[in-house]
């Protein structure tokens, strides 16, 4: 009895550090473009890179692939096709 009641107390006491740890780790946005930085939508992206961090107060990182670096036009399709819903 005493061993369940120390278990049940070990966990909820680990509960919240847990939670604290996962809440720390912020939202990573993979945002993949097939232009330059310069062109209108790549001064969009990067736009939308700092106004995401400000306003999330860093919570939520973009990482700007510019130039096709992360995935070509098909394949970009075909990833967020992929993607988990």
């Amino acid at each position: 009895m005493r061993l369940r009641l120390f278990a049940a107390l070990a966990a909820v006491l680990l509960l919240p550090a847990g939670a604290a740890t996962a809440q720390q780790q912020p939202i990573i946005i993979k945002f993949s473009h097939v232009v330059s930085p310069d062109a209108p939508k790549g001064k969009a992206a990067i736009k939308f890179k700092e106004l995401a961090e400000s306003y999330t107060n860093g919570k939520v990182k973009v990482e700007v692939y510019p130039n096709s670096s992360l995935y070509k036009d098909k394949e970009e399709l075909e990833a967020l096709q992929l993607s988990p819903k």
